[in-house]
């Protein structure tokens, strides 16, 4: 059995002038892969299971992997007006994932904290490094 082929920047193929546009991606935890959209799925060290009941009886799912989206416009603004870093962090896993309410928090409040640092590590990555390179010094004379 052969390990499976993995593209890095290196080994990355040649693109056309129309390209160069492209920047590379961050890497992500152990186990994240970006998928063909942009999105990315991660797979969870401690699978979740849901309960419900439909028409009367139980029924239940497990979750063992997410799949996370780079957040929107809209959604940054309403994280950036909540008060406090543990909200804030919670509202951008509920973006990336593109979950609220009630489907979110029966996900998100039975997640192993190991998994959901993992989530948060991820939904940070669409974020970018945070820093401008203008090429101007920021100190005053």
């Amino acid at each position: 059995m052969t390990a499976p082929s993995v593209t890095t920047a290196a080994h990355a193929p040649a693109t056309s002038g129309a390209d160069t546009h492209i920047k590379a991606r961050p890497a992500l935890p152990e186990g994240a892969v970006y998928q063909a959209d942009g999105s990315v799925l991660v797979p969870l060290e401690y699978p979740v299971t849901q309960r419900r009941l439909v028409n009367g009886a139980e029924q239940s799912d497990t979750v063992s992997s997410v799949i996370m989206h780079r957040i929107k416009g809209r959604a940054m603004t309403s994280i950036l007006d909540l008060e406090g870093n543990g909200s804030q962090t919670r509202a951008m896993i509920e973006a990336s994932l593109q979950q609220t309410g009630p489907v979110a928090d029966a996900l998100l409040d039975e997640l192993d904290a190991e998994d959901y640092l993992k989530l948060t590590t991820v939904a940070s990555v669409f974020f970018g490094s945070g820093k401008k390179k203008t090429g101007r010094s920021t100190s005053q004379p």
